[in-house]
């Protein structure tokens, strides 16, 4: 049947199981946007910035686990999408982003707002494309959600031209389908293979990787570490994959956001089980202590991971759930348990090596912060963050123990990112979301206060103000010994961010009291309203890192 090109990509919207958007609307796109308007089955949000668009969107999908769709228009709304992008790649997280464009004529004619955004996006997608062929609309659209899921997930932009939007062509909604995804299995003689390497160790441990999460099959994966009993390790982005308190939990590995037990039994281990895992450089910092003697079995869904950071002693191409459900398989065969007497230690091991939290000192030190949030929210909200020293407290010191309930920029540690994740999140799920951030991350997009009050998302965002960019003050005084253009005292003193959530019909308190902030906290979400927690926090506390994981330095105040 014959409709208009935009008409058929929101049908097509619609089979593919998008329901909400995020997005801005503008003269480039309005042409899809007519269509928009008419869908009764997805509900669109109108942003105040584009890069928040896709925040928003790859918020939604951390949190849910569901594809969201990103829009803005032409010229520099396509380009302010470019850091969401990012952060999605990195992360590997699915979004569909659309941006007009100017009328095919107009390509490569520095025409008004025409800019080749194919290309600009390229190396932050996993494709890019520019339709410039009407009757490629559907297919396009059907290959881009396949790309968008299949294999190591991430984002797919499609830049849609003005007159491509509102030409005419044939489409049957009845003959379209989404294109299967297929996920890869390992070999029955991999799986073998990978736990006769355990079975040989002396101290094997799981490492679980943000990809466990990304398949939901974090259950599963405590599971085969309880049938083998073996300590487990997260990554960062797989912070909340196992519980709290689970005796098995070795917490995070890492020279920022990990933690002590975890870098303790990771050293004294000789075999590491990764799934879904990349061996970033946060988590390994010196690559040759990370390495030591011990052997590594690699499991990820991209080829090309494997190897990438260093080689591995068996490396497995397959999908997390399918490769731990055979894993499981197998392993009860076998009938073999860890007989190492390190998985036993390690709840007292967790409470030796705790970082101190209860600080009662005024101005509050920032680990009593992170202290009230535990306590007060425990399991029952989703937390985002974006980037500096107040993220690497949160990895440090937060207590997440559920799956999707923790959402950092991890790769590209993106300022700004945390209030629109968060929308994009409470928006998927209906559950309290948190963005926790740093005073200067704050001022990066807190204009989507606006965005989160006005459909009554009730995001509470607490400001660990320390009046610093303080993870580079801290870098200056250390590495470089010196400091420059870091201070933001202002932060504790003329400028009002209370005044600030209240302009953008947000509740607002600032707290001094290290012992108030747990009653603000209740404040905050007894108003209904999104709301901002301004901390003040002492500016001269640092940050326990290091360069490798078997020197990093701890501060305790």
């Amino acid at each position: 049947m014959k409709m208009k090109a935009s008409e058929a990509i929101v049908r097509i919207l619609e089979m593919e199981g998008i329901t909400d958007a995020f997005g801005i609307p503008g003269a480039g796109i309005n042409g899809l946007y007519k269509h928009m308007a008419e869908t009764k089955k997805i509900k669109h949000y109108c942003h105040r910035h584009e890069e928040c668009c896709v925040h928003a969107a790859g918020g939604y999908y951390r949190a849910s686990g569901r594809i969201a769709v990103a829009l803005c228009t032409s010229g520099p709304g396509a380009t302010n999408f470019t850091t969401g992008l990012y952060t999605c790649q990195i992360d590997s997280i699915p979004v569909i982003a659309i941006t007009g464009q100017a009328v095919t004529a107009q390509l490569g004619k520095d025409a008004f707002q025409c800019v080749d955004m194919k290309k600009i996006a390229e190396p932050v997608t996993k494709k890019s494309y520019c339709v410039t062929d009407p009757n490629q609309v559907a297919e396009t659209f059907r290959e881009a959600f396949w790309l968008a899921r299949e294999g190591k997930p991430g984002p797919v932009l499609i830049d849609l031209p003005l007159d491509v939007q509102n030409a005419d062509i044939e489409f049957d909604p009845d003959s379209y389908s989404p294109k299967p995804v297929v996920a890869p299995a390992p070999k029955a003689e991999e799986v073998e293979q990978a736990l006769d390497m355990v079975a040989a160790a002396k101290n094997p441990i799981l490492l679980m990787g943000g990809g466990v999460m990304q398949s939901d099959s974090t259950e599963s994966c405590v599971k085969l570490a309880e049938l083998l009993n073996l300590p487990v390790i997260t990554t960062y982005m797989a912070k909340g994959g196992i519980p709290v308190d689970h005796p098995l939990n070795a917490g995070h590995a890492g020279i920022q956001v990990g933690q002590p037990v975890g870098n303790k039994v990771f050293l004294s281990s000789d075999v590491v089980l990764a799934i879904g895992c990349r061996f970033t450089d946060r988590h390994t910092g010196d690559i040759r202590v990370y390495r030591g003697g011990r052997k590594f079995i690699h499991i990820n869904i991209e080829p090309s991971e494997i190897g990438k950071i260093f080689p591995a002693d068996l490396g497995i191409v397959a999908d997390a759930k399918i490769a731990i459900k055979m894993l499981l398989a197998a392993a009860e065969k076998r009938g073999w348990k860890n007989a190492s007497d390190l998985p036993a230690k390690i709840p007292a091991m967790r409470k030796e090596l705790h970082r101190k939290m209860d600080y009662d000192c005024k101005p509050i030190n920032p680990h009593r912060v992170f202290e009230e949030l535990n306590k007060f929210f425990g399991e029952n909200a989703v937390f985002t963050t974006g980037c500096g020293i107040t993220q690497i407290w949160s990895g440090q010191l937060q207590d997440v123990g559920s799956p999707r309930n923790y959402l950092p920029s991890g790769g590209a540690g993106c300022l700004g990112y945390d209030i629109p994740a968060a929308f994009g999140a409470g928006i998927a799920t209906g559950k309290q979301t948190v963005a926790v951030m740093g005073d200067f991350g704050f001022t990066f997009h807190v204009q989507e206060l606006a965005v989160c009050a006005k459909f009554g998302v009730p995001v509470i965002v607490v400001v660990v103000n320390n009046a610093y960019l303080g993870l580079i003050r801290q870098n200056q005084k250390y590495a470089y010994g010196y400091e420059y253009a870091v201070e933001m005292h202002e932060n504790q003193g003329m400028i009002d961010y209370v005044k600030v959530a209240e302009g953008f019909a947000c509740y607002g308190e600032r707290v001094f009291d290290p012992d108030e902030i747990g009653a603000a906290l209740k404040r905050a979400k007894e108003s209904g309203k999104p709301a901002v927690i301004d901390i003040v926090c002492d500016p001269d506390v640092d940050c326990s890192m290091g360069n490798a994981i078997d020197s990093v330095r701890e501060f305790v105040y």
